[in-house]
């Protein structure tokens, strides 16, 4: 008996320009396993269970524990809840159909994941072709650029699209984001020659070029025997291609395609090259953006650095009876490359100390450093001036793994006669100064800097002081012949000080600077500070 079908239930053909072969193969390569898998084994993985649920991602499925497959006997078509409701069993017993389940949903799941990484380093490997600072990881950055390219297959009404990327030498265009590319290589084509396209050549790439020149190219055939000059990465019957660019400069094309041939208008053009201005602009955002994250962290760092050299600098002080001590460093860096120190030896000897790395950047902060717990290290047995900074310079020596190069300063004082001795290597300078004149102390050009060579030649002398007068030492930015001070003024800056109760030595210092700085020669240069740093000893009348 013959049964006829309405006329609402029968399939109808769909548009007779699209390809029935390409139609056929538009599913996922998962879904089309599966599908020769219930052909091959009679039974059918129910996809409300298991690995194979719907709508789970990979990385969902590895946070959960993961059931086995569960399987349904797929015959005549339908699909049975029980194998003993038919009189026909499969032609593979459910055991074998299970492990073959199994391990096939372990394979899809590994693919996933594997697909997963490669998507995200294709976008991470895309931002590094943006002329800037190597950036860290963001998974979020894959997603974006998928959804740009999407919305820009959906608003053209194309299929499928592509990212390439230049590389550094512009010779190689890599693909680094792609939408419907797997699922769109034509039947009987060679699958694994269409993935290792992924890189191919620039020279020869007319479509690529062109779009380089002409920022839009527009192809309505691409099999047409003079459009095949256009050298399309991927094989379908029209495509737009864009450049990809960042402030001007190209680095990347940007291909859609569609699978029939159709004519693209103006509009189609205009919206292809606002999304490769999106995608660039993404790209350019989110490196921008990494770059200001890791300038805060390391601008934290160095808070942290200059914080902790501030703490290690001792207060101004009465060290002694009829004694004051003082101390300035001031760099135009958040850190300095300078220290100071005072304090009472066992024997109740004043020991002073000034020092200066000669680097300027943070190598110079880590050497001044390691002279400062050089220096308290070898504080607290007996020793002389130049045994300390001979000690101090073996130090720098053996710990040396670059130039750790210091100029210090470093002397005794016997409070009770005022009497005193002081060595010094490099290009600290001090004097004793009173209301009445000066007498030079050390010079910068009398020793040698610490570290500059295994021994080191020192210079030492012994001297007194006298009530009213100061020991002043200064490190050579305080005398630096284009923005510092001469010695005649650094005398009188000093001898200011000393005469004037409302303006102590090393401010009084601090303000002949300043007017220095002032100087219309010396404005108009535009000269950078370099870093200044000072030592008081006051012996009060």
């Amino acid at each position: 008996m013959s049964k006829s079908i309405p006329a609402y239930l029968r399939l109808h053909a769909g548009s007779p320009q699209r390809d029935d072969a390409t139609a056929a193969i538009s599913i996922e390569p998962a879904a089309r396993f599966w599908q020769a898998y219930t052909s091959a084994t009679g039974w059918r993985v129910d996809r409300g269970h298991g690995s194979a649920r719907h709508g789970v991602t990979a990385n969902q499925r590895d946070d959960r524990s993961v059931t086995g497959p569960r399987l349904l006997p797929a015959l005549g078509g339908g699909i049975l809840a029980d194998v003993s409701s038919v009189s026909e069993a499969p032609s593979v017993d459910r055991a074998t159909a299970e492990r073959l389940a199994e391990a096939a949903s372990e394979l899809i799941r590994q693919n996933e994941r594997a697909a997963a990484v490669v998507r995200r380093l294709n976008a991470e490997l895309a931002i590094a072709a943006i002329p800037a600072e190597p950036c860290d990881s963001d998974d979020r950055l894959a997603d974006r650029l998928q959804q740009l390219l999407q919305r820009a297959i959906t608003a053209i009404g194309c299929d499928c699209g592509a990212l390439y990327m230049l590389d550094d030498d512009t010779t190689t265009l890599t693909l680094r984001a792609s939408v419907g590319l797997t699922a769109a290589v034509p039947a009987g084509s060679n699958r694994s020659a269409a993935t290792n396209r992924s890189t191919r050549p620039l020279r020869g790439s007319r479509g690529d070029l062109e779009s380089l020149v002409r920022d839009v190219v527009m192809i309505d055939d691409l099999r047409h025997s003079p459009a095949a000059k256009w050298n399309s990465p991927e094989d379908f019957a029209a495509a737009i291609v864009v450049r990809v660019e960042d402030d001007d400069l190209p680095v990347g094309t940007l291909w859609l395609w569609s699978r029939r041939r159709r004519t693209f208008e103006s509009h189609d053009g205009a919206a292809a090259a606002l999304a490769a201005a999106s995608i660039g602009g993404e790209l350019a955002r989110t490196k921008l953006s990494r770059k200001q994250k890791r300038w805060a962290a390391s601008h934290q760092a160095i808070q942290h650095v200059a914080q902790w050299q501030m703490r290690q600098l001792p207060a101004a002080m009465e060290i002694a009876s009829g004694y004051l001590v003082d101390g300035w460093t001031e760099s135009p860096r958040p850190w300095a490359c300078s220290w100071h120190s005072w304090d009472i030896l066992p024997d109740g000897t004043i020991a002073l100390a000034i020092a200066e790395a000669e680097q300027s950047g943070l190598d110079g902060a880590m050497i001044a450093a390691t002279s400062r717990a050089a220096f308290a290290a070898h504080c607290h047995y007996r020793h002389s001036v130049t045994e300390m900074l001979t000690r101090i310079s073996d130090s720098l020596w053996n710990t040396n793994t670059g130039d750790q190069i210091v100029s210090m300063l470093y002397s005794h004082l016997n409070p009770e006669t005022g009497e005193g001795w002081v060595a010094s290597a490099g290009s600290i300078e001090a004097i004793i100064a009173g209301k009445r004149g000066f007498r030079p102390l050390c010079s910068g050009s009398q020793g040698e800097p610490l570290a500059s060579r295994i021994d080191c030649r020192l210079a030492s002398t012994e001297f007194r002081i006298q009530p009213g007068e100061a020991l002043v030492a200064v490190n050579r930015g305080v005398l630096d012949p284009v923005s510092g001070l001469t010695q005649s003024a650094w005398v009188e800056s000093v001898r200011e000080g000393l005469s004037r109760q409302d303006l102590p030595v090393l401010p009084s210092i601090r303000r002949a600077l300043a007017d220095r700085m002032a100087e219309p020669s010396v404005a108009k240069s535009k000269v950078g500070v370099p870093e200044r740093a000072g030592l008081m000893l006051l012996r009060q009348s």
